[in-house]
């Protein structure tokens, strides 16, 4: 199947959009999407022989169809790798644009990114897209062990600079209510407890709205604190008064620049109650939320006193480091909401170069680098759930 079968006329974009990449309308759809993902942009201009643009191709047209045929030689992804998959893409992701694409091979799964879904305006270098997409290749790992798989990682396998961030290999193994299964009681409680992280995949979700007065324990901070730190990334509870209240001022700042900056407000406009299948939905922004022409953003609200306050923080700040902030960030949300708790980023004051500098110096007062900043507490129990954020359907983030 070759590009001029997919491409829309007359072209709805332009050079500027979709750079300077251009493809023949007899190109083949497995080399525009190649192109697709190694670039990063969201369509391909169709240009003639004679130079003339004749039409545009866009990267979901172009996944959704190879994803869908079948092809000789080619079979459907087998039950359980889409079961996997399909829990795997209920991970977070900054403003839920789930920014991932998913390449399977026999018991090989690959996660790159899509780097067409980065936000430009808050997330110019792509930490945070990064960031989202390690907390994908740990929800892949804790859904692989809760479907009774074991799984290898292999990070960065082509060095920082490719889009190919992780290679995992899926083998057989146990699982808990395996009647067969010969397991002494250690392995029984790590069975145990991959059980409750694959419930936890299903229940976990991004509620917005205020937390009650009831403090976070410090014990159970730092009991996430632990656990996350597991994960490559260090979890610091901010629990001193002074520092906390310096942390408040950051978030403040931080709030006060994003509404001030045209760039960010008109960025989150794209995201915020946009509908279809990704995006924060319009049900999610209620509570404290910023308004914009009187249109709600996304905006978690500020810190109370009664919230529990955690910095993911790293040694160095490099690709590596994001993709495990991610992983942790997934650690601390899947066991908070094991334990009933309710967890929201503030990605705000670690987006602003200047702000993230003061989170550094005046609260952690250490050489590491602030990666994310998340708040816990407890909901309203008398509150309905929220629903379900959207998602992608799985032919989009499919690459052949």
């Amino acid at each position: 199947m070759h590009v001029a079968e997919l491409m829309t006329t007359p072209p709805v974009t332009t050079r500027g959009d979709a750079g300077s990449v251009s493809v023949g309308p007899e190109t083949d759809l497995a080399t525009a999407a190649d192109l697709l993902t190694s670039i990063g942009v969201p369509a391909l201009l169709v240009v003639d022989t004679d130079g003339h643009l004749v039409g545009t191709v866009s990267r979901s047209d172009v996944l959704r169809t190879l994803a869908s045929r079948q092809e000789p030689g080619r079979a459907e992804l087998d039950p359980p790798v889409r079961r996997l998959l399909e829990l795997t893409c209920r991970a977070p992701s900054v403003h839920n644009t789930q920014p991932w694409l998913w390449r399977v091979a026999g018991p090989t799964i690959e996660l790159y990114a899509d780097t067409s879904r980065r936000l430009p305006a808050s997330d110019p270098d792509g930490r945070t897209m990064l960031i989202s997409c390690g907390a994908a290749l740990h929800h892949l790992q804790v859904a692989a062990r809760g479907l009774g798989h074991r799984c290898t990682v292999e990070r960065l396998p082509e060095g920082p600079r490719s889009t190919l961030l992780a290679r995992v290999t899926v083998a057989p193994g146990l699982r808990v209510d395996d009647p067969d299964a010969q397991v002494d009681e250690r392995h029984r409680k790590d069975l145990e407890e991959s059980a409750r992280d694959l419930a936890a995949i299903a229940a976990r979700g991004t509620d917005r709205r205020r937390f009650t007065s009831w403090p976070v324990p410090e014990q159970r901070l730092d009991l996430l604190a632990s656990i996350g730190s597991h994960e490559g990334c260090l979890v610091v509870p901010v629990v001193d008064p002074q520092q906390r209240h310096r942390l408040e001022e950051l978030v403040e700042r931080a709030r006060a620049l994003q509404a001030s900056d045209p760039g960010l407000r008109d960025e989150q406009l794209r995201w915020a109650g946009r509908g279809g299948d990704d995006g924060v939905p319009e049900p999610a922004l209620e509570g404290p939320a910023t308004r914009f022409d009187d249109r709600p953003v996304i905006d978690p609200g500020g810190i109370e006193r009664a919230d529990g306050v955690l910095v993911l923080a790293t040694t160095t700040d490099h690709v590596l480091d994001h993709l495990r902030t991610g992983e942790t960030l997934s650690r601390i949300w899947l066991t908070a909401t094991s334990g009933l708790l309710s967890l929201v980023p503030l990605s705000q004051v670690v987006e602003a170069p200047e702000i993230r500098r003061s989170l550094q110096q005046d609260v952690l007062g250490t050489v590491l680098s602030p990666q994310l900043l998340v708040r816990v507490g407890w909901q309203e129990t008398s509150r309905d759930r929220l629903p379900p954020s959207p998602r992608r359907p799985l032919a989009d983030v499919l690459l052949r």
